[in-house]
């Protein structure tokens, strides 16, 4: 007879791919460690995480909270509101779920479920992926058992440090082909050619976009170019696909695309700095101006001053960045270098020690 015990782990995450997927990472190691164990997914009802954590085959549940407005205002009453809204729900979810343990990856979503379970005296974990702690690590870190950070520079952030570990970044299992030419042929180009791969989110950055039409055909007189515009700006800029130019909405096989590149060209999302470090790639770093507390400037700059990475400002001019791309691409001692250091940087099994982390909580609890 098989006795071992059935835990549950809830997660509360959402809003954008950088919060869910480090979420869905760590939640898929707690399926490998404990394949049991119940896994409870709770996030909103109409962004992101709803379609895609069902697909993936979790369990979940939805609340109606909304965005913490930044002025004081009709907005902040209706967010006090869903906010109160949420609370209730949460109560519901964890009173039927009984978790054993819950997990939140940031933003706003995780505040009240992380909360109640915490109300019933069950053990929170928080991972921060972001090197600059957003509002909800804040708000949430006095009550959190263990804090996961991303980054060692971190730390500064808190005010004790006893709960807290450099796990590193929890990212999807991308494993890298050691076969330069299975990647190209892959992709359609040759092996012996420097390439370039651009990527500004599956959903796409217009402004780096905009930039990359610029100078990509002429750049790709000498190297070739992989640009992956985002869902929302391939029709825009699919008629600069040439045989050295691929472009393409979204790329399936980042393990052919980082395998091929010589050059990585993104913005700096957690997610995005993980894989970079993990995958030990030279990047020059563009920041998204338009996210909460400048992060990605953040998460740019731990980079940067390591020398893995070089920045570039999104306010810059196209000729700035390609003047960069062009000198880094003639200087292969540089790139060897930068490539080593972000490697030096990275923590591969970040979903692992969280997930052993949540198992041991759990069997206290």
């Amino acid at each position: 007879m098989n006795n071992e015990r059935t835990y549950r782990f809830l997660f509360a995450c959402g809003g954008t791919g950088g919060h869910i997927f480090p979420a869905v990472a760590i939640a898929d190691e707690l399926r490998k460690q404990q394949p049991k164990s119940r896994i409870l997914f709770v996030g909103t009802k109409h962004r992101m995480e709803s379609k895609v954590i069902p697909n993936l085959g979790f369990e979940y549940k939805s609340i109606s909270i909304k965005g913490m407005p930044r002025k004081i205002g009709f907005a902040a009453i209706s967010f006090g509101w869903s906010l109160f809204v949420s609370l209730l729900q949460s109560i519901i979810i964890v009173l039927r779920f009984k978790p054993n343990v819950a997990v939140g990856t940031g933003s706003y979503i995780s505040v009240a479920p992380l909360f109640i379970t915490k109300v019933f005296n069950r053990p929170v974990i928080l991972s921060e992926s972001n090197s600059f702690p957003g509002i909800a690590t804040k708000v949430l870190a006095p009550i959190a058992n263990q804090i996961h950070l991303g980054f060692e520079s971190s730390i500064k952030y808190f005010k004790s440090r006893k709960r807290i570990f450099i796990s590193g970044n929890p990212t999807r299992n991308i494993s890298q082909t050691q076969d330069r030419n299975e990647a190209a042929k892959f992709f359609g180009l040759d092996s012996n050619i420097k390439t370039v791969l651009i990527v500004g989110g599956s959903l796409g950055a217009k402004s780096i976009n905009q930039k990359i039409s610029e100078f990509v055909t002429g750049l790709s007189e000498q190297f070739q170019v992989i640009w992956q515009t985002g869902a929302n700006y391939y029709e825009d800029f699919k008629s600069f696909k040439t045989e050295r130019v691929k472009v393409l909405p979204f790329i399936d096989r980042m393990d052919y695309a980082y395998s091929i590149c010589d050059l990585f060209v993104s913005r700096s999302g957690a997610s995005t700095i993980a894989e970079i470090t993990n995958q030990g790639l030279a990047s020059i770093l563009i920041p998204s101006p338009n996210v909460t507390e400048n992060h990605q400037y953040h998460n740019a700059m731990t980079l940067v001053d390591e020398k893995a990475a070089e920045i570039l400002l999104d306010s810059e001019s196209s000729n700035s960045l390609l003047q960069k791309i062009l000198a880094l691409l003639n200087d292969e001692a540089k790139l060897k270098q930068m490539r080593s250091k972000a490697k030096q940087l990275s923590k591969l099994n970040a979903a692992e020690v969280i997930a052993r982390e949540a198992i041991k909580l759990s069997k206290i609890n």
